[in-house]
């Protein structure tokens, strides 16, 4: 008989092995937002729309092509793991993950591509595990480049314009919690923290850089 031990070492075996396997399971077949498992940190790496390609690579370890949603060990890839996504008639979109090195949103903010509206929140540091600090899943936004009339075009940006704002929106209030508790007073004064300051001008690049791209994107698709 084999105890129950054993049989809950034998299960998470299975499931890591599952989660690694070729051929990669069908779209769908995770949830649309994880919890992230300290014990198996496992990064849930999807696209939308779902069901596209996608190259993991970083580190020591072989490059990894999946087909979205994939779980994935990113701590494998280093500490600066690339996934490269990609489908037809879609943007392709490359991001770059970090490792989480700071509490703060505010820190992280400054740091070039640690925050990033493809990304979960990273977890706290005080959660941290031994494989590595990245997020829950990365689920990366392919946007269209052909379409059937220009109205079609433009009114499809346009929903990705207005989701692009409420996600850093989302973002900045955040930020605005994190930062409202370091405020200080001198000479009747309400002074921010100088590490907010930099966050809010990081944070206001960023937002701009993703509008920009949005029209670029726009611009360059193709009308059948």
């Amino acid at each position: 008989m084999i105890n129950a031990r054993a049989m809950a070492g034998l299960a998470v075996t299975l499931f890591l092995a599952a989660a690694c396997a070729d051929p990669p399971p069908p779209s769908g077949s995770f949830p649309a937002n994880p919890l992230r498992d300290d014990a198996l940190p496992l990064t849930l790496v999807d696209t939308v729309p779902t069901g596209q390609r996608c190259i993991v690579t970083g580190g020591k370890s072989p490059p990894l092509t999946v087909t979205t949603p994939r779980l994935v060990p990113l701590y494998k890839y280093g500490d600066n793991p690339v996934v490269d996504c990609f489908g037809d008639g879609l943007v392709r979109q490359r991001k770059a993950m970090h490792v989480n090195k700071s509490m703060r949103l505010a820190e992280r903010m400054t740091q070039p591509g640690a925050i990033d509206l493809a990304f979960a929140p990273y977890p706290k540091r005080e959660k941290s595990s031994a494989t590595g600090d990245f997020p829950a899943w990365v689920r990366i936004r392919l946007q269209r480049n052909s379409f059937d009339t220009v109205a079609e075009r433009d009114q499809y940006y346009a929903a990705e314009a207005r989701w692009i704002a409420a996600a850093w929106d989302a973002i900045e209030d955040r930020l605005k919690q994190e930062c409202q508790s370091r405020l200080t007073q001198a000479q009747g004064l309400i002074l921010l923290d100088t590490q907010c300051k930099k966050a809010f001008r990081a944070l206001a690049d960023r937002r701009a850089a993703d509008r920009a791209t949005v029209e670029v994107n726009r611009r360059q698709s193709t009308i059948r």
